[in-house]
C-alpha cells in the first residue's frame, strides 16, 4: 500500500503551468476539469487525474496501454493493468492510495480520504456539532462534545469523519452508506460497522501539516483474516510521500509529455 499526498498552494500554481498539464489529459479528463467555475478546484481535480497515470508511468506503463473502467456504483478503477486506487482531496492536498491488494476485484476494497481539520466557515464549533450530528452515532457525539477542548474535538470529529468516508470509499457505496452504521472511536482506534468490530480490515491513520494547516487522512484497505486493525498517526509510515504540487505536475508533463 502507497499513499501520495499532493501539496497544493494556489498562488504557486502559475496558468502556464495548468494549461501545459491540460493538453496532456485525455479529452473527456480534460472536459470535466474546465467545467469548474473556481480554478482551484480545477486545479484539484487535474492534480487528481494525472496521480493514477504518473503511478502507472513510473512502473513503465505507456499511457496507451492504460485502461480505466468504473463500477456501476461509480467508482474507478484500472481495468489494465489490475491496481486498485482512489483519491481523495480537500482544500490544499490531493492524495491517492493505491495498493496491490487482491480482495475483491475488479475496483478492490481500498479507500482514502484527507480533511483539513477546521470549522467550516465562521460557524461556531458547538453549532457546526450539532449540524454533523445526525451522521454521528451517540459515543462518536459524545466524544466530540466533551472533548477537553475545541482542538481535540476537532481532531475527534475528522478522525471520525475520515475514518467513515475511508471505509465507505473502500467499499465503493459512496453516498449510498448510512453513517450511523459505521462508528469509530479516535480515543480507542476502535471500529465497529453495526456494532461489531468487522473481520479483515486495517485503518491507517496519517496527519500532514500544509503550512499552519493540519491535515487528518485515513486509509481503510480489506487485508483479509480475522482482525482488524487501527494503526495510529504516530506510527512509521514509509509508505506515505509527501510530494509539492508543481513539483508533481512539471514531472507529470516532464515524462507523460514524451509519450
Amino acid at each position: 500500500m502507497k499513499v501520495q499526498a499532493i501539496k497544493y498552494d494556489p498562488p504557486s500554481f502559475t496558468d502556464e503551468l495548468y494549461q501545459r498539464a491540460l493538453l496532456l489529459l485525455d479529452t473527456e479528463s480534460a472536459t470535466k476539469v474546465k467545467k469548474f467555475y473556481r480554478r482551484e478546484d480545477a486545479c484539484r481535480t487535474l492534480i487528481g487525474r494525472f496521480l493514477p497515470r504518473m503511478l502507472l508511468h513510473a512502473q513503465g506503463i505507456p499511457l496507451k496501454d492504460i485502461k480505466f473502467a468504473a463500477t456501476a456504483s461509480g467508482k474507478p478503477y484500472f481495468a489494465k493493468p489490475p491496481i486498485a486506487y482512489n483519491v481523495s482531496h480537500d482544500n490544499g492536498l490531493v492524495a491517492m492510495v493505491s495498493s496491490s491488494n487482491t480482495h475483491n476485484p475488479p475496483a478492490f476494497t481500498i479507500g482514502v480520504d484527507v480533511m483539513k481539520v477546521r470549522v467550516p466557515g465562521r460557524e461556531p464549533f458547538k453549532s457546526f456539532v450539532k449540524t454533523m450530528s445526525e451522521q454521528l452515532t451517540t459515543l462518536e457525539l459524545r466524544l466530540v462534545s466533551s472533548a477537553t477542548n475545541e482542538k481535540q474535538g476537532l481532531e475527534y470529529f475528522f478522525w471520525i469523519w475520515t475514518a467513515k468516508e475511508a471505509y465507505t470509499k473502500a467499499l465503493g457505496l459512496g453516498l449510498g452508506f448510512d453513517f450511523r452504521r459505521i462508528e469509530f472511536n479516535p480515543a480507542l482506534d476502535v471500529l465497529k460497522v453495526d456494532g461489531a468490530v468487522p473481520k479483515g480490515w486495517q485503518l491507517n491513520k496519517f496527519t500532514i501539516m500544509q503550512g499552519t494547516d493540519l491535515y487528518q487522512g485515513v486509509v481503510a484497505e480489506f487485508v483479509g483474516g480475522e482482525e482488524t486493525t487501527v494503526v495510529a498517526e504516530s506510527g512509521p509510515h514509509d509508505w506515505l510521500e509527501v510530494i509539492d504540487a508543481t513539483v508533481f505536475i512539471q514531472e507529470a508533463i516532464q515524462g507523460l509529455g514524451s509519450q
